[in-house]
């Protein structure tokens, strides 16, 4: 049986990747249109095309050692598995709530166009994270060993990594529904298909297998030294081959589905979980709140996203305050929407801790009175 102790670690990998996160969403929501076409702006995007690997790992690696560390508890259907399997059943449903064209469905049946049905089937790293968790836990359900099973993940990362720009070529509109092309790659714009994204996911639970193992034989150290070495490695040499007058694939978005630039990306993680690791063990962290945020990072992504880009229920601060401002206003504005962010999410996590049961109805509640407002409005 694995140490069943928690890893501080992964949950601050976490928090640095949601406050990124907000941040660079709030640029994108409101900064000056005219600001983004400047260097530095370059080197802010050019940055933050790491953020999102680096949320979806972290999410990949917490579920890895949540499941290793309990193994027989997810090998067979107890209240355990089918909890987590309706929690990622509705991390599904809020990411199709998020895409919503109108808050009502007798509306959307009767007056939405094709393009507000294929924008709200768009796949974006909520319903990526959803659907790779539970493909991942039904597998562990059918292959019921951690050696098939981390064999099958690792051939799944290599299988999504090398054959995601074929797969990003092909026009799968004339054979799968648009819902399941969504998943499949960009033919429906969706930001966060399960090629490539998922492989983040898929290589966070292949790192938190290691790093258990490396843990329990007193070797997480040497572990962790190891994989700043090959991040770096492979950031280097991923980026310089990259830049080699030749491919062997057909015309693809470099940036986004490459493999040596999906592998330069991953180093580049590697590099950043390693810091955060030595840095735990060297720095006293005595604040709660990067810990509690780190293990609410879903539950900040998905309020972030209501509150910079508004909802079916709601305008966001795109269309209340407009992409106007200037680097300092939307700095500014990053601080406020962090600083509430914190706060709430610090109190709703102490209210769930302390009034466990309330807090569950209320979550039922609210969705409850969603899918009811939903279904009967007509307009």
């Amino acid at each position: 049986m694995h140490s069943k102790q928690r890893y501080l670690f992964i949950d601050l990998l976490r928090f640095l990747a949601v406050v990124f996160m907000v941040q660079g969403h709030t640029f994108d929501a409101l900064l000056d249109f005219e600001l983004r076409s400047t260097t530095l702006f370059f080197v802010h995007d050019f940055f933050h095309g790491f953020i999102a690997p680096m949320f979806l790992f972290a999410s990949g690696t917490a579920f890895g050692i949540s499941t290793f560390k309990k193994w027989q508890e997810h090998v067979v259907w107890t209240r355990h598995v089918w909890r987590r399997i309706g929690k990622f059943i509705g991390l599904l449903i809020i990411g199709y709530a998020l895409h919503l064209p109108y808050f009502s469905l007798q509306k959307i049946l009767t007056e939405a166009t094709e393009g507000e049905i294929a924008t709200w089937q768009q796949v974006d790293a909520l319903h990526c994270i959803a659907a790779t968790l539970l493909i991942l836990q039904l597998s562990i359900l059918v292959l019921k060993t951690e050696k098939r099973f981390i064999q099958c993940v690792s051939i799944g990362a290599v299988i999504v990594i090398f054959l995601s720009p074929i797969v990003w070529s092909i026009n799968f509109k004339s054979v799968f529904p648009l819902w399941l092309v969504s998943y499949l790659n960009s033919g429906n714009n969706s930001w966060f298909p399960l090629f490539p994204w998922s492989a983040y996911l898929l290589c966070g639970v292949i790192f938190s297998w290691l790093f258990i193992n490396a843990k329990e034989h007193r070797q997480a150290m040497k572990f962790m030294q190891k994989a700043v070495v090959g991040g770096v490695l492979a950031f280097t040499l991923s980026l310089i081959v990259v830049n080699l007058p030749f491919n062997i694939y057909p015309h693809h978005d470099v940036w986004k589905v490459n493999p040596l630039i999906i592998v330069a990306r991953l180093g580049f993680v590697a590099v950043i979980t390693s810091a955060v690791f030595f840095a735990e063990h060297t720095m006293s962290i005595k604040s709660q709140i990067p810990q509690i945020m780190g293990r609410e990072s879903l539950f900040i992504y998905v309020l972030h996203l209501v509150i910079l880009y508004g909802s079916v229920v709601n305008k966001g601060l795109q269309q209340i305050v407009l992409p106007t401002l200037s680097v300092t206003q939307s700095t500014l504005y990053f601080v406020v929407i962090l600083g509430g962010i914190t706060m709430f999410t610090y109190g709703w996590y102490h209210f769930k801790v302390h009034y466990k049961r309330t807090a569950l109805v209320m979550k039922f509640a609210t969705a409850g009175i969603f899918i009811i407002l939903f279904l009967v409005r007509p307009y």
